[in-house]
């Protein structure tokens, strides 16, 4: 009974190891590795303060490159925010080869560029990140597993 039992939770201990080890496997696979995510960062930051020059100013900034993704948000000032700033942005993203992102919805704009995906916001949200809560207007992009899913280049 004794070794019945011992040999069951080696099993199942060798199993969870199996399973631990081939999921480190597929997940290393489909996420982009940190080099990856940290020139896409770059290209992001490129391209979103290229759409910046049309106008807005910057309320807060955050920015991440990491294994499996980055992410880089800027808010802009609801002060500072005209809804002509929506399409001047998207124009500005379109002459740098991204592509609208058929998803687009009243609130928002989606764009596509080499698996990473651009969010413009038209309708305003609240920043608290400087202790004050602000309105802004968000502009995000975003570069990961389901980035690349949807953003097929």
């Amino acid at each position: 009974m004794q070794k019945t039992k011992f040999r069951f939770w080696k099993n199942a201990w060798w199993a969870i190891v199996v399973f631990g080890l081939t999921m480190m496997v597929v997940a290393s696979i489909k996420n982009p590795s940190k080099a990856q995510s940290e020139a896409r960062l770059a290209s992001m930051n490129a391209d979103m303060d290229y759409a910046l020059g049309a106008g807005g100013d910057v309320e807060s900034i955050y920015s991440n490159a990491k294994f499996g993704g980055a992410l880089l948000i800027k808010n802009i000032k609801a002060a500072s925010w005209t809804p002509r700033l929506v399409g001047e942005y998207q124009t500005m993203l379109l002459n740098r080869s991204w592509v609208i992102d058929v998803s687009e919805t009243k609130k928002e704009i989606f764009l596509c560029k080499d698996g990473m995906l651009a969010r413009i916001d038209s309708s305003p949200s609240t920043d608290a990140s400087h202790g004050v809560p602000q309105l802004v207007y968000g502009f995000s992009m975003s570069y990961n597993a389901n980035t690349l899913k949807r953003c097929k280049s």
